[in-house]
């Protein structure tokens, strides 16, 4: 995310912090009390005001499990999120079934699995911008999910209930924060609460 900090911090942001957290280690919901955490303190050294948020893939269900806390945030851009869970945490959890011995690390990002977490509905501003391919056949980055995808999220599960606004790109989801069209879409938003431009473009590198 350090292409984010960067292109903001040059727009005019006065600070961008970037916490991360070991998102295997703990629950979804005590991540989501760290996250508010985080967001409350930032406010505090900032004067109080409400606090700007970008995140990155599963970073977006962190968000959404802070929310029942009220943290204090402004609007929300999220990039590649598995608002719906992820049909390739399913794949992967069962190539490798940790979760057979105890541990299931991938359980928040099964599909479905999101349902439980708040959404965009209410005041809450939010952007989702989310990756694909494109191609003709649709079968994305990853042609094993069934529908156009990122590599690791299909288009069809990044929407989230009451978002202002959503957005596909052509981007892998590893790299979609370094391409530079998504990095001005983030500002657009975070400044206008809009992306801006024409709704339904023609996917663009």
């Amino acid at each position: 995310m350090r292409p984010v900090r960067r292109h903001l911090l040059l727009a005019g942001w006065r600070s961008v912090h970037l916490p991360t957290a070991r998102y295997e280690l703990t629950s979804i919901e005590q991540l989501g009390i760290w996250a508010a955490r985080h967001l409350e303190e930032a406010s505090a050294k900032a004067g109080g005001v409400p606090v700007d948020v970008v995140t990155h893939s599963m970073g977006g269900l962190v968000l959404r499990a802070s929310l029942p806390h009220s943290p204090p945030v402004g609007r929300v851009v999220m990039l590649s999120p598995p608002n719906a869970g992820a049909l390739r945490a399913h794949q992967m959890r069962s190539l490798i079934p940790v979760h057979l011995l105890g541990w299931d690390p991938l359980a928040p990002l099964l599909p479905g699995a999101p349902q439980r977490l708040p959404t965009a509905e209410g005041p809450l501003e939010v952007g989702v911008i989310t990756g694909a391919r494109g191609d003709a056949e649709h079968r994305g980055y990853f042609p094993w999910l069934g529908a156009d995808n990122d590599g690791k999220v299909r288009v069809d599960e990044a929407p989230l209930a009451g978002a202002s606004a959503f957005r596909v790109v052509k981007a892998h989801h590893t790299f979609i924060m370094a391409q530079r069209s998504v990095l001005e879409l983030v500002k657009s938003f975070l400044t206008t609460g809009d992306f801006g431009g024409d709704p339904h473009p023609a996917l663009q590198p």
